[in-house]
């Protein structure tokens, strides 16, 4: 291993011949440091690697010696010493042990008190468990072996004639005397004083030889260190002079190129690694010259792409804010025309059943013989895709721009689900740029997103409203009114009347029937009651088989002839169907006339309604209490 090292570190680097080599920048020839002929020609690889190679031995050596020193010292010394010093310490418990035993059993002799004797016996164990352990130590040392069992001998000795015969309580026992047992316990500490300094010397020796192999590998490794350094000085010597000069100049020319000088070319020299790079910093500075150019003139377009991205951010905002349908669709369709300058901006609208589109100006359906989504936005609406119109009128997909186009419709989608379509026209053809169509596209996302929750909140308060069975409005919607027309006829004293229906033993036609049969004839109840109020009337479904209607502008007298006629209609409506029963009573209430509340109001022609069922059913009773007659006269001729 000597040999190794103080070879390694006798290694020469091969004498040099030296050659200049020139850098060329801007028309001056700089001389650059000699670099040997040797290793100019060599890669930066090679050069790199012969050093590490020779570093990596020396490395390996330093790693084998310092492996090899932990290991012998590990595997022999280090285990020998902790066993050593572990013997001596336990027999250092054990000889406690025999001190506890001895005190406690003179106690005992002099005053007779078993208390005295608690010592004796925890030091008996104690030497038992001590002397176990040195039993196995002694198997591995066999020279200690005579001076350990003549320890034990003379503590059997010192227990037998002393220790037994001192606790032993038996009547007529042989009581030994206080010189018997100093002389045993003499003997025994003579014993333990031979076992303990063998003992102790064996760890001392031990602990020596480790002292001196841990010295002895911290020189070795002192040894490599210093190989290793000098080494390196002279490979670091080399190295500079091949690759850091070199690598110098490359930094002084790419710092020019950073300070904006792309005139200055440069003649690389180095190794073979160092040229390449130089002659890629040239085509770099070219390629940096061309580029600034081309930035430049990218300059206009980002910035006006910009304010495009500005204007739609400040759209979505606009149009995100409110849930008023109409609303949203007329900021879409300003935002389109305000970006990107168009003739025409068109919000078409997909219906419930996604079968037409509807266009959000003119609420007319656009319907194609065939197929109802043709079209531009048909086709866009039906594809899921940008849809673009040519000169002649022709229709593709592909978003080149190799073509004029005369419109682009791109669809309105959320989630998986196209729920309209944003058509803008120009005045003339144009031909669309990917920046144009990325600004469209992004405006289409978030009015997309908008149109949808502006509608589904209609549908939502629609539903509100409405009863789910006869689309008539709900007991909801009748508070609602109820309150605010009662408010009004306070303040500008005007007539209202209130009517209540209810079907006549609908629970027996629904026994009778079944509930689809009975639901159809509410639909019907209902449709007939729709089709028989005035625009300004509103007709309400109560709950159950009961409605309700609010007559504005009407008196009592007036909602009486309602009344009457609305009953012919539903009892005609059933007879022409051949379904016999279905008839319905009616209650008027006059706001006017001794009903000042809303509650009073329902209260009342709900009184009257159940006058009408007591008097017979099928027939029209006012809340004064007396059933309304009608003339022939009121009866209408279609009926």
């Amino acid at each position: 291993m000597n040999r190794l090292l103080r070879r390694i570190c006798a290694r020469r680097i091969p004498p040099f011949r030296v050659a200049t080599n020139n850098l060329t920048i801007a028309g001056r020839t700089l001389l650059v440091s000699p670099i040997p002929l040797d290793r100019r020609d060599r890669t930066l690889a090679e050069q790199l690697s012969a050093a590490f190679v020779a570093l990596g031995w020396l490395v390996a050596g330093a790693f084998f010696v310092t492996a090899l020193a932990f290991g012998v010292n590990r595997t022999w010394l280090t285990a020998q010493f902790e066993e050593s010093r572990q013997a001596v310490a336990t027999e250092a418990a054990a000889y406690t042990a025999m001190i506890d035993e001895e005190d406690g059993t003179r106690a005992y002799l002099l005053t007779r008190d078993v208390r005295f004797l608690e010592p004796y016996l925890r030091g008996e164990l104690e030497r038992t468990a001590a002397n176990r352990t040195l039993s196995g130590y002694e198997g591995t040392v066999a020279k200690f072996s005579g001076l350990m069992l003549r320890t034990r001998m003379a503590e059997e000795r010192w227990r037998e004639r002393w220790g037994e015969a001192v606790v032993d309580t038996r009547p007529g026992a042989l009581m030994p005397t206080m010189l018997d047992g100093k002389a045993l316990f003499d003997d025994y500490r003579l014993e333990h004083a031979a076992f303990v300094a063998s003992l102790t010397a064996r760890r001392d020796r031990l602990g020596q030889r480790e002292q001196y192999l841990v010295a002895v590998r911290v020189a070795l490794e002192l040894s490599v260190f210093i190989a290793v350094l000098i080494l390196a000085v002279r490979q670091h010597r080399a190295l500079r002079l091949a690759i850091v000069d070199p690598v110098a100049e490359l930094l002084r020319h790419i710092r020019r190129v950073r300070d904006g000088k792309l005139e200055a070319t440069l003649d690389p020299g180095g190794p073979r690694e160092l040229r390449q790079l130089g002659e890629g910093l040239n085509e770099m500075v070219r390629a940096l010259s061309a580029a600034r150019e081309a930035a430049a003139s990218r300059d206009g377009a980002l910035s006006q792409h910009s304010i495009r991205l500005h204007q739609i951010l400040d759209a979505s905002r606009e149009f995100s804010e409110s849930l008023n349908l109409s609303y949203v669709v007329g900021s879409v369709r300003e935002s389109t025309l305000a970006i990107g300058g168009y003739e025409r901006v068109l919000v078409w609208l997909m219906d419930d059943e996604q079968r037409r589109l509807v266009n959000s100006e003119q609420s007319d359906i656009s319907e194609i013989p065939g197929d109802p989504l043709q079209g531009l936005a048909g086709r866009a609406a039906k594809s899921g895709r940008t849809t673009f119109e040519g000169p002649a009128g022709q229709i593709r997909f592909s978003d080149s721009n190799t073509m004029a186009v005369r419109a682009i419709a791109i669809p309105l989608i959320v989630g998986a689900r196209v729920v309209g379509v944003l058509e803008a026209r120009h005045v003339e053809p144009q031909f669309p740029t990917k920046e144009v169509l990325e600004v469209l596209e992004m405006l289409a996302t978030h009015a997309a997103t908008a149109i949808e929750s502006a509608r589904l909140h209609e549908v939502i308060e629609e539903r509100s409203h409405v009863d789910a069975l006869t689309r008539l409005l709900n007991r909801r919607r009748l508070d609602e009114d109820l309150e605010a027309e009662c408010k009004r006829c306070l303040r500008y004293s005007r007539p209202l009347s209130f009517v209540m229906l209810d079907v006549d033993h609908f629970k027996a036609f629904n026994d009778a029937h079944g509930h689809p049969q009975a639901d159809t004839a509410l639909q019907e109840v209902a449709n007939v009651i729709a089709t028989s109020v005035r625009a300004t009337d509103t007709a309400y479904r109560y709950g159950g088989e009961e409605f309700c209607i609010l007559l504005r502008e009407t008196n009592a007298e007036d909602a009486m002839h309602f009344a009457e006629r609305l009953r012919k209609r539903i009892e005609q409506r059933f007879v022409a169907d051949g379904i016999l029963g279905i008839t319905a009573s009616f209650g008027v209430a006059d706001f006017s006339t001794g009903a000042p509340t809303a509650r009073a109001l329902v209260e009342a022609a709900d009184a009257a309604m159940y006058e009408s069922k007591n008097a017979g059913r099928n027939r029209v009773a006012l809340s004064l209490g007396k059933p309304f007659v009608p003339s022939a006269a009121l009866v209408p001729a279609e009926s």
